[in-house]
């Protein structure tokens, strides 16, 4: 299926490692033009000339926790890529019990990254917001509590802002991924640190393994497609059935 990302601009935040990173390479992949960001600029730059392998890729390395850098960084993408049509929010702060930390980054910093998004974004359906969730908001975690709770609130604020801006046609959605493996990440010293937990979660899931951040990757860049045009306000779960619950 051609996603018809062609040439589309787009901005990837927390693109150095994991979940950030693959979706900016999948994006390359269908011939988007991507700008990304991350606060460490080491771990960026070597993303960049490796993602650069696969098509065009401006960096920046921004601090999400600083109230004026989301705004100053999509201006500054914006001027590189010569306009925006979509932008996928996949920074956290993943302070754990730290509810002002999180708060700041994952609602404040979101939510200007976004809001300085839809000043330059175009009145159409191609153009959309994608904010990565975490399967976390929707169940009770007891030692991380502050992220839990925040990746709940990004899925009201994203309800509201999709009900806001669908008169222009702009679409927003979170895709809220569960436990996911990659280097470096959680689940990796998980794994090595703490087997228990680790065998534990693998348990819990139906399918008796973690997510690959490809897999991730591979819903947002559908749901930011025009293939996905009549999906806005939805929170779309990729677990591997983990949650429960009925979603209504």
């Amino acid at each position: 299926m051609d996603l018809m990302l062609e040439r589309k601009r787009v901005i990837v935040t927390g693109a150095s490692r994991g979940i950030g990173r693959a979706i900016a390479e999948t994006l390359l992949g269908e011939g988007a033009r991507v700008a990304i960001c991350a606060r460490d600029a080491t771990s960026l730059a070597s993303a960049a000339a490796e993602l650069g392998k696969h098509g065009e890729v401006y960096e920046s390395s921004v601090d999400m926790s600083d109230s004026m850098a989301p705004a100053a960084f999509v201006e500054w993408a914006t001027e590189r890529l010569g306009g925006l049509d979509i932008v996928v929010s996949s920074v956290s702060a993943q302070a754990g019990n730290d509810y002002a930390a999180s708060f700041q980054v994952d609602i404040e910093g979101a939510n200007s990254l976004m809001r300085a998004a839809l000043a330059q974004m175009p009145d159409h359906d191609d153009a959309n917001i994608v904010c990565i969730g975490s399967r976390a908001g929707n169940v009770g975690v007891p030692w991380m509590p502050a992220y839990a709770a925040v990746k709940a609130a990004t899925v009201s604020m994203v309800k509201s802002l999709a009900l806001e801006v669908a008169r222009r046609g702009i679409r927003v959605n979170v895709v809220s991924p569960g436990d996911v493996m990659f280097p470096g990440g959680s689940w990796d010293r998980a794994e090595r640190d703490n087997p228990k937990l680790y065998k534990g979660i693998l348990r819990e899931n139906p399918l008796r393994r973690l997510a690959r951040p490809e897999e991730i990757a591979d819903v947002v860049a559908f749901i930011a497609s025009p293939r996905a045009s009549f999906i806005t306000g939805a929170n779309i779960m990729v677990d591997g059935g983990a949650t429960r619950g009925l979603q209504i």
